[in-house]
């Protein structure tokens, strides 16, 4: 996702915009997994086929998980962009079918919102990508799977070696 799907004329500074901090702070709050599988599509430029093998995740997953990310730098409160964000992650997908892509250009021709919007969209791309880089500047998001469980598999195991002593313990 790393190509502009419309020209970039210019790149509006608005006072309004999120700091790398804030951004930063957003991407934070997501859950580890849309972490995850943001930082490998965006550092690493995973393609979302390639995520979903490699996570053993299906392609909505992958998708849901885009979006959630990329909505963390949007507006709140801004319907025009919100749809915008998902539109812009849909024609990512492998699965976006021809019906889907012409569903979107009659999206973007219905008012010049639309394409203010989904510029505005690619923009906040770009912007995540320096807090990208320093969320997953160690590279924890190149585990797999059994890396982002074993802290709650530790603790269920801890409580069940507690509750089996403490069975014994009355027993």
């Amino acid at each position: 996702m790393t190509r502009l799907l419309l020209p970039l004329e210019h790149a509006p500074h608005t006072d309004s915009a999120p700091t790398e901090d804030d951004l930063l702070h957003s991407l934070k709050r997501l859950p580890r997994r849309v972490q995850q599988v943001f930082l490998l599509n965006r550092l690493d430029q995973l393609d979302f086929a390639t995520l979903a093998g490699r996570l053993d995740l299906p392609l909505l997953s992958i998708e849901r998980h885009m979006n959630q990310a990329l909505q963390t730098a949007r507006p709140q409160g801004d319907a025009v962009a919100s749809v915008a964000g998902q539109w812009y992650v849909r024609l990512q997908s492998p699965q976006v079918t021809a019906s889907e892509r012409i569903d979107f250009r009659r999206w973007l021709d219905a008012a010049p919102e639309h394409v203010q919007a989904f510029h505005e969209t690619e923009l906040r791309w770009r912007s995540l990508l320096a807090p990208a880089r320093q969320l997953g500047h160690d590279g924890w998001y190149r585990q797999g799977r059994a890396a982002l469980s074993l802290g709650g598999c530790s603790i269920a195991l801890s409580l069940g070696v507690a509750a089996l002593l403490a069975f014994d313990y009355w027993a």
